[in-house]
């Protein structure tokens, strides 16, 4: 599942709650000039997408993410992966560096990495 740009712009928020927020809430931390109607229909979209769920409390609702920011990256970082290298690491580092080799430095980060997981 895909979250377009303005979907993550309030997912941003979201996710830098750790309690559920409202719509109210979200529309004062944004940084556009979006009408609340306009932020509705992208926190519909997203409970849609099963990445948040609202829940009514009185005539509030209140929004929490079901997947965390990293849960999130990860399942993308994968796709990419999957759809532009075949799943391959090593397509995606020989693409990352194209014709320049990889310093000392990066090796080793790189080795450090893979002996750490």
């Amino acid at each position: 599942m895909k979250i377009s740009d303005s979907e993550m712009e309030i997912m941003k928020i979201i996710w830098s709650h750790d309690d559920a927020i409202t719509s109210a809430q979200i529309a004062e931390e944004l940084k556009t000039e979006w009408k609340i109607t306009t932020i509705l229909t992208f926190l519909k979209r997203l409970d849609d997408k099963g990445i948040v769920a609202s829940e009514k409390i009185g005539k509030t609702n209140y929004y929490r993410a079901l997947i965390s920011e990293k849960q999130y990256t990860s399942q993308q970082t994968e796709e990419f992966l999957d759809q532009f290298h075949s799943g391959s690491v090593k397509n995606f580092l020989a693409a990352l560096f194209g014709d320049k080799k990889p310093s000392g430095k990066d090796i080793e980060d790189i080795k450090q990495w893979f002996e750490e997981v």
